[in-house]
């Protein structure tokens, strides 16, 4: 009778355990950074910024082909909180892609140009198998940094910064794959951001 009980009150333990996992969110999945590129300050427009993701590759081994790749599910957003463009990505093991913020996350917006000049870049990392920004199967565990350009006193400096985890919560995945989506379907070709060689 006690046995019984004991894995009772274990398995309520355990459920309940479980339902705060997932009401906290996925961790490790989940990226935030910011992109600001006003025209007309001192000559922004014509200088790029990059995004830097890395695959640490924990994900497999990248002894045999494609092992251990995630893919970098990219969602960017303009300062009215829009989706512009969402493309994935898929890097190897060991691996660096460079991304330019003005040719691949920047130069195909949905709304056609001007691009947006101030927003948000999101990174879901996404299981290799599916790849498919508009439908993620989070997994971990992608770094990313992003260069960012200041003006103190009217002089140009290139700064970077690491983009910040975050938790991933359901309804903002559920968001991301189905803006996404709608971004792709009404693009009709625009919306869709691209992927710059891997550096190897």
């Amino acid at each position: 009778m006690k046995k019984a009980w004991f894995a009772t009150a274990l398995a309520f333990i355990l459920i309940a355990l479980s339902s705060m996992v997932a009401a906290q969110g996925l961790s490790d999945v989940y990226q935030v950074n910011y992109f600001s590129n006003t025209p007309g300050r001192a000559g922004t427009a014509e200088i790029d910024q990059a995004v830097r993701i890395i695959n640490p590759g924990e994900q497999g081994t990248p002894i045999s082909s494609k092992q251990g790749t995630v893919c970098a599910d990219i969602y960017v957003f303009d300062d009215n909180q829009e989706m512009s463009e969402c493309c994935a990505c898929p890097i190897t093991a060991n691996g660096l892609l460079i991304l330019s913020l003005n040719y691949d996350l920047n130069g195909n917006p949905l709304t056609g140009f001007p691009a947006p000049t101030n927003g948000v870049i999101k990174i879901v990392s996404d299981n290799r198998a599916n790849c498919d920004p508009t439908s993620p199967v989070p997994t971990p565990d992608l770094r990313a940094w992003a260069t960012h350009l200041q003006l103190p006193g009217g002089v140009i400096v290139t700064t970077e910064t690491e983009f910040q985890g975050a938790l991933l919560q359901q309804d903002e995945l559920s968001f991301l794959g189905t803006a996404c989506s709608f971004v792709q379907f009404l693009g009709s070709g625009k919306g869709v951001c691209e992927c710059s060689i891997e550096s190897n």
